[in-house]
């Protein structure tokens, strides 16, 4: 952007973004500035990809040193699981989790910390995925593609400028944003990992990772893994207690003292994924109730029927809504 003068200067300035604050790797910006900033800029240089294509052009040094283990990590795979790992790091209120599935192998990234209309996360969700995409492509190979790509966001009207992209199908209205990748290609190995150097660039970012960490409450850090393993995997006291390495007396008590517990953070966080998934209009009953972590939509149903007195059938209007057809009891 560094040609566009008068228009680049002008539109940090409407972001009081100054010289010092962008030469600095460290310097933090608010979540909320930094969404409202990508896509002003995005509008600015009427470029709707803008994001995806800055994220193709980052390379692994542009990462630092999260960028340095990357280059020297074996497979994709474990190259994934670095970046997964330490990402949140740089980016507070943000989950990058990684799982196997029938898929294959699924790399995701969402904020948990920020509301919900997904349209104002449309550049930074195509920009971190096109980063993830492009370190993989510097690091293993310059033509490796994933098997799929999906956004939580709507289309935009550039569904083939983003194909061509990221050179694999891409998906809209996700309830994830995720690249989707062969698990075969992604354990391949490729060179011998240098683990000496790969362990003190370790100790380093677990530093930067309990720096960033230390002002989240309990509660926060339930909320995030929620949000993360709703669906997936077991929301359970003892599972989340397990991922915060603490035992499941100590996780109780620590949300006691502030006044919640896994259940009321539960559920608040489903009544709110619940109207936001029904406000969309293009998920089925089925899907929103795997997407909650429900077994079945009945189940689902009469949740929300508890949390807003009416059913999410009436509530909505049936927009592209399937009606449960179970009598299993919760």
């Amino acid at each position: 952007m560094a040609g566009e003068g008068d228009r680049l200067n002008a539109l940090l300035k409407r972001h009081n973004l100054s010289d010092a604050r962008l030469g600095n790797p460290y310097a933090t910006v608010d979540l909320a500035d930094y969404l409202a900033f990508f896509e002003d800029a995005a509008a600015t240089f009427s470029d709707p990809v803008l994001g995806a294509r800055l994220g193709m052009n980052l390379r692994p040094g542009d990462f630092w040193p999260i960028g340095l283990v990357l280059m020297q990590a074996g497979s994709i795979s474990s190259a994934l699981a670095h970046f997964c790992r330490y990402a949140p790091a740089f980016q507070t209120g943000s989950t990058f989790p990684l799982r196997s599935s029938a898929e294959g192998l699924i790399c995701s990234y969402d904020v948990h910390s920020a509301p919900f209309d997904q349209d104002l996360f449309r550049q930074d969700n195509e920009f971190t995925l096109a980063c993830i995409c492009s370190q993989i492509r510097t690091a293993f190979n310059k033509k490796w593609r994933p098997l799929e790509v999906r956004f939580r966001h709507r289309s935009h009207g550039q569904d083939r400028l983003l194909e061509r992209l990221f050179d694999a199908p891409v998906l809209f209205g996700q309830t994830h944003n995720s690249l989707v990748m062969d698990p075969r290609e992604a354990e391949q190995q490729h060179r011998k990992e240098d683990r000496e150097l790969i362990s003190i660039l370790n100790q380093h970012l677990g530093t930067l990772v309990a720096a960033s960490n230390i002002e989240l409450s309990v509660t926060e850090q339930v909320l995030a893994l929620i949000h993360v393993k709703l669906g997936i995997s077991s929301v359970a006291i003892p599972d989340l207690a397990k991922e915060m390495r603490m035992t499941a007396r100590s996780l109780q008590r620590r949300l006691e003292e502030e006044g919640t517990s896994v259940r009321e953070i539960l559920q608040e966080h489903r009544q709110r994924m619940a109207e936001n998934y029904l406000s969309r209009g293009d998920m089925t009953m089925d899907e929103i109730s795997v997407a909650l972590g429900y077994a079945e939509p009945l189940i689902f149903a009469r949740a929300f029927k508890l949390w807003t007195g009416s059913s999410p059938l009436r509530r909505h209007g049936n927009k592209g809504l399937v009606r449960p057809t179970s009598s299993a009891e919760e």
